[in-house]
């Protein structure tokens, strides 16, 4: 009995082992496959880069020229988007995690998986028809925002899950009011993850083309926007307007264009693991 016992232990012991390396290899393989496909994408748009290709505006028909109009649109788009979706998909989340409101929890994890092209819809009937913002920056930015708010919220409320329930008990006992336990003692204590939520929020937003196609983005500009009200150039709309319309002849504005976004992308998330690791 005590043998079988042993060799029962000694099989799953090596099953284990198996299935550890197993998964081991199909991870690496994975990891492998990633970057293979990112260096596709990256590599042959890095000899197109120049000055000119990042100061100039596009001409002669996107044939020639540069990219700058459609990266300060991209900025500009993130910045608004977040300045909006940051304070607000905060809040949001310490409401959340706080008070007992499960059915709006439930909402937030639908809009999560809502496509960004129903965002878009949505943007282009509420903010550029019905509030008559047109084709816009801030119709834009606002979409990006209402789209990123519930994947900001929903970070921001397991970041304040994981913190011990003691610590929030011990503050109420030393006469501690809600708002002083939260915005002294709760938020202070996770402000690097809140700082990685938002820059994983402004990767997201920086990629994103359905909703700006509807909202914001024009095919070309021939000037840098006068205010939040003007369309603009960016650059994943920018990437699909070439290869949509022009094909070969404008195949090297969009790889060195894509190369760019790739970099901005890869950036943003570094910045974000760079506070992770600091946690």
């Amino acid at each position: 009995m005590k043998k079988m016992s042993v060799d029962k232990k000694r099989g799953l012991a090596k099953r284990n082992f198996v299935t550890a390396n197993v998964l081991r290899v199909l991870t690496y393989a994975i990891v492998v496959m990633i970057v293979v496909l990112f260096l596709l994408a990256l590599v042959p748009g890095l000899k197109h880069w120049s000055i000119e290709f990042f100061t100039q505006f596009p001409r002669n028909q996107m044939r020639n020229g540069g990219i700058f109009p459609a990266i300060l649109g991209s900025v500009i788009l993130t910045a608004v988007a977040l300045a909006i979706a940051v304070p607000l998909g905060i809040l949001l989340g310490v409401v959340l995690s706080e008070y007992n409101l499960g059915y709006i929890k439930f909402a937030v994890t639908i809009l999560s998986g809502i496509p960004s092209v129903v965002y878009g819809l949505f943007g282009l009937g509420l903010f550029c028809i019905l509030m008559n913002m047109r084709t816009s920056i801030l119709a834009g930015g606002l979409t990006l925002a209402i789209m990123v708010i519930p994947v900001i919220s929903s970070a921001v409320y397991e970041v304040m899950r994981s913190i011990p329930r003691e610590l929030r008990e011990a503050a109420y006992a030393l006469g501690a009011r809600k708002s002083e336990v939260i915005f002294d003692m709760l938020i202070p204590a996770v402000k690097k993850s809140i700082l990685t939520v938002s820059f994983v929020g402004a990767g997201r937003v920086i990629g994103e083309t359905a909703p700006l196609i509807l909202t914001a983005a024009v095919f070309y500009a021939t000037q840098l926007p006068r205010n939040l009200l003007s369309p603009v150039m960016t650059l994943p709309t920018h990437v699909y307007f070439l290869t949509a319309s022009y094909g070969s002849e404008a195949r090297w504005m969009a790889e060195g264009a894509t190369s760019v976004l790739i970099l901005l992308v890869i950036l943003v998330y570094t910045i974000a693991f760079a506070f992770r690791r600091e946690k």
